[in-house]
C-alpha cells in the first residue's frame, strides 16, 4: 500500500517544483501558450477561455499565476484550493483534507497516529507519511 507523501513526492512534487523553476528563472516577459499547457497540463482552448474570461492581453507571470488558479487540471486545483484555504500557516485536519482531497477521516487517524499536535508546512510530509492510500 502506497503512501500520500509517496504520491505528493512521485506526483505533485516535481509538477510543483517545474512551475516554481520556470517561474523564478524565466525571462521571457511573455509567456508562450505552449510552455502554459505544458507545464499546468491544460489544453490550448482552456487557457484561452480562461485568457478571455479575465481580460488577459498577454500571458505573463502574473497572469500565468491567473491561469493556474482557474485551471482544470489536477495541480491548477490543489493550487486554488491553497489559495482558497489562505494558504494558512498552521492547516487544520478540515484543511489538509480539502486541500489534497483527502478524506477527512483519513486525515484524522493520520494526525493521531503521527502524534502531530499542529501541522505545519514542515511537518505535512510526516502526515503524508501516515495516509494509504
Amino acid at each position: 500500500m502506497n503512501t500520500y507523501l509517496e504520491y505528493f513526492n512521485n506526483t505533485l512534487s516535481p509538477k510543483l517544483q517545474k512551475i516554481d523553476l520556470y517561474l523564478k528563472t524565466e525571462e521571457k516577459k511573455i509567456i508562450d501558450i505552449d510552455t502554459v499547457s505544458d507545464l499546468l497540463e491544460l489544453s490550448h482552448s482552456e487557457i484561452k477561455k480562461i485568457i478571455r474570461n479575465n481580460d488577459i492581453d498577454n500571458i505573463t507571470k502574473h497572469s500565468f499565476i491567473i491561469i493556474m488558479y482557474y485551471g482544470s487540471s489536477d495541480i491548477c486545483k490543489l493550487f486554488s484550493r491553497e489559495i482558497n484555504s489562505k494558504v494558512p500557516n498552521h492547516y487544520s485536519a478540515s484543511d489538509i483534507s480539502y486541500i489534497y482531497q483527502i478524506p477527512y477521516e483519513n486525515v484524522l487517524r493520520a494526525i493521531e497516529e503521527a502524534s502531530i499536535r499542529n501541522i505545519t508546512s514542515k511537518n505535512i510530509n510526516k502526515l503524508f507519511s501516515y495516509i494509504y492510500i
